[in-house]
């Protein structure tokens, strides 16, 4: 997290849950002195000593006293992290997640030797807002925003900051989705305004397009070399120079927010009859790819439901939710969104169940999608409350419709596509669907 690029948000005070298990008595020294050196903290930054020094010793009865430890000594040691606490202290209602002492204890030892990526992680657990009456039960997703904005590992439209998600699973516990390892809420207090959700793991901070398809193998095991078997001309703004580049790239690095409906492998060998009449058809691949994408645009499930949606290809793409799940619909094809808000540096994945066998286009209505897009990405937020909170609450089991603004898309015309062959295409897996963005992109 750059010096400069955490602006003060509001954080509240967390709230831990009481430990099954004593702590060892070196823990319980330094849980002590983590007390004593909050409260010497708080009178330099002038911060609400009583309040700090109440929530370190709530983080150690909840089992957490290495983490209030590490706030009041790592975090310190940095003007962002001074900055973190005394949002901590500033009595806005907050969500954090909280790891327990076990959760450190097998977190890779970067995680806390490392001051700027400790501070980092820590803020990407700070949830500011007031979630306390959102209960969802997956598919149902909650999602909000983080603290986290350090632009070198956040690269969201408009300097959004980076989300995360969370929701109740069959084991009718709450898990925080896509991640890693399988991160699970065991224990919930509060202090003050601040909801204190104990988790069993450090969490992963998300990660590059690259880095988190392999995470993924058994939905979306050859993305890397499909995506780079197609090239489109990219204009990079900063140089003012064009040249052709991978799909793989521009998601990864050359987009500042976009949505990328991601066929899975099975879906792709479902449509492999339709895919391979198409392996001639350069315009129509083109338009296939765009009816992937949102272009412009980060937008998490508790967004889509019952709302349109422009593609990059300038259709319609439609969403609804039932009994069985959250759809996607383009043109006449609709596919069930499977695995939602994988969510990456500068974007996020909804891997779906169908090829949207899309061929159709048009380019003004794409063209005024990307506009709108670009208007509302400069357009400045602090989001202290669920995302898509009013859309969340009609996930109720039963169908829903209904017509939303339309958002980011690109313009499709003029696109030079290096089309693979048919033997590519099936072996593709979910990468055929997702890439064409249409016309000369640019680096944001």
């Amino acid at each position: 997290m750059s010096e400069s690029s955490l602006t003060p948000v509001q954080i509240a005070p967390l709230r831990p849950a009481s430990p099954s298990d004593p702590l060892p008595p070196t823990m319980m020294r330094l849980s002590s002195l983590s007390v004593v050196l909050l409260t010497a903290v708080s009178s330099v930054l002038g911060q609400n000593t009583t309040f700090l020094t109440g929530l370190a010793q709530v983080l150690q009865d909840s089992g957490c006293a290495q983490l209030a430890t590490i706030a009041t000594t790592q975090l310190n040691a940095s003007t962002l992290g001074q900055t973190l606490l005394g949002q901590v202290s500033s009595g806005q209602p907050f969500v954090f997640f909280a790891p327990n002492n076990q959760a450190f204890s097998i977190a890779p030892s970067n995680v806390t030797s490392d001051s700027g990526r400790l501070t980092d992680i820590v803020a990407y657990h700070m949830v500011p807002g007031n979630f306390s009456s959102v209960s969802t039960t997956y598919p149902n997703v909650t999602l909000g925003r983080t603290l986290l904005n350090d632009p070198s590992l956040v690269q969201l439209e408009g300097g959004k900051s980076q989300a995360i998600a969370w929701a109740i699973r069959a084991d009718g516990k709450t898990h925080v989705l896509n991640q890693n390892n399988d991160s699970i809420v065991v224990n919930t207090t509060t202090f003050g305004n601040v909801t204190i959700n104990v988790i069993d793991h450090v969490l992963n901070i998300p990660a590059s397009f690259e880095n988190t398809i392999p995470q993924d193998n058994m939905s979306l095991a050859t993305v890397q070399t499909s995506l780079s078997a197609v090239s489109i001309p990219f204009l990079n703004a900063s140089t003012n120079q064009a040249s052709n580049v991978s799909l793989f790239q521009v998601l990864n690095t050359g987009l500042h927010g976009f949505t990328f409906f991601a066929p899975n492998n099975t879906a792709v060998q479902h449509a492999m009859t339709a895919l391979q009449g198409l392996s001639s058809n350069a315009t129509a691949i083109q338009a296939l790819f765009q009816n992937h994408l949102i272009n412009g645009s980060t937008v998490y499930s508790s967004e889509l439901v019952g709302q349109t949606f422009t593609s990059a290809a300038g259709e319609t793409l439609s969403f609804s939710f039932n009994a069985t799940g959250q759809y996607v619909t383009s043109g006449n094809t609709t596919a069930r969104i499977v695995q939602p808000d994988v969510l990456l540096t500068n974007g996020v994945i909804h891997v779906i169940d169908n090829v949207l066998v899309n061929t159709q286009s048009d380019a003004s209505a794409a063209s005024s999608a990307a506009s709108s897009a670009s208007s509302a990405a400069t357009q400045s937020t602090s989001q202290t409350a669920p995302i898509g909170a009013s859309q969340t609450a009609s996930l109720t089991g039963s169908s829903s419709s209904g017509a939303g603004s339309p958002t980011g898309s690109n313009n499709a015309a003029s696109i030079a596509l290096r089309v693979p062959g048919a033997g590519t295409l099936v072996g593709m897996g979910f990468a055929l669907v997702g890439v064409l963005l249409g016309g000369l992109m640019t680096l944001a």
